[in-house]
């Protein structure tokens, strides 16, 4: 831990601030002054106990996203309450690490004493957040049939109408590439489908039986409120299947239940 505390406070934010911690930890005052920290935060930053002891908390941030954690500090001056924001903590040595920030207040007898900061690294959500966009981009610019986009997911496109033939054809395949490679979940995107009837709707509800009898989950992306408000009029019920309106939201729901972290 750094230096001792000028103030003996009761919190229990302050018991988990043991230098064993991945995540940075500190304690300052409403007026910005340190009072205390793990190991962590002069271990990944490089400044020194020193250093860190004349420095104010957004000094801590790359010069971009200061003005953010200042306004984060704000409000929980003036309101008491945590609030969380997304920051580059700027290492000694110039190098900008992504991490979500958490500040809370430390009170005594209804009155604000300190403001606690806990900062987690965030390194590897980014990456699959940016992973996850090139992905969504790569399938937009692609004319496909059934294709694995991520470990145990697969996902399918829908172009126009959904026909007898062509609703055969997109069940045989999506039930062909869960079975292949054992998916668990399996995205049908009907962006592209500019209208929906009762005989596509009803190759939509049997296309998704037939993947649930395998076991697979199934999200349905891209259904805009023009086909949301006919499948209503149609009595259409798209029962245990998980909906949403973006291929994006779908890829994100897909991964998470893989077990995927994003921000």
């Amino acid at each position: 831990m750094g230096h001792c505390f000028c103030h003996s406070m009761d919190h229990d934010l302050i018991l988990t601030a043991v230098d064993e911690l991945d995540d940075i930890f500190y304690v300052f005052t409403p007026e910005g002054d340190f009072l205390e920290w793990n190991a962590q935060l002069p271990a990944i930053s490089g400044f020194s106990d020193d250093e860190l002891e004349s420095m104010a908390p957004a000094d801590l941030f790359s010069g971009e996203d200061q003005a953010a954690i200042e306004e984060a500090i704000e409000v929980v001056i003036d309101q008491h309450t945590r609030t969380a924001v997304q920051a580059n903590l700027e290492t000694d040595g110039g190098v900008e690490i992504p991490y979500e920030l958490s500040v809370a207040p430390i009170e005594q007898d209804g009155e604000l004493t300190a403001i606690v900061g806990i900062g987690r690294d965030i390194t590897d959500r980014r990456e699959n957040e940016r992973r996850l966009q090139e992905m969504a981009s790569e399938i937009r610019d692609m004319s496909m049939p059934v294709v694995e986009i991520w470990e145990d997911v697969i996902l399918t496109t829908v172009v126009g109408s959904l026909d007898t033939q062509k609703a055969e054809r997109l069940t045989e395949d999506l039930l062909d590439e869960i079975v292949e490679n054992e998916a668990a979940v399996a995205l049908i995107d009907i962006t592209g489908v500019a209208a929906l009837d009762t005989a596509t709707a009803q190759h939509l509800i049997d296309t998704i039986n037939a993947v649930n009898l395998l076991g697979a989950r199934v999200i349905i992306t891209g259904i805009s409120p023009d086909i949301a408000q006919t499948l209503v009029q149609l009595g259409v019920k798209l029962e245990d299947v998980e909906t949403q309106s973006s291929l994006m939201d779908g890829l994100r729901t897909a991964l998470t239940w893989q077990g995927v972290e994003f921000e």
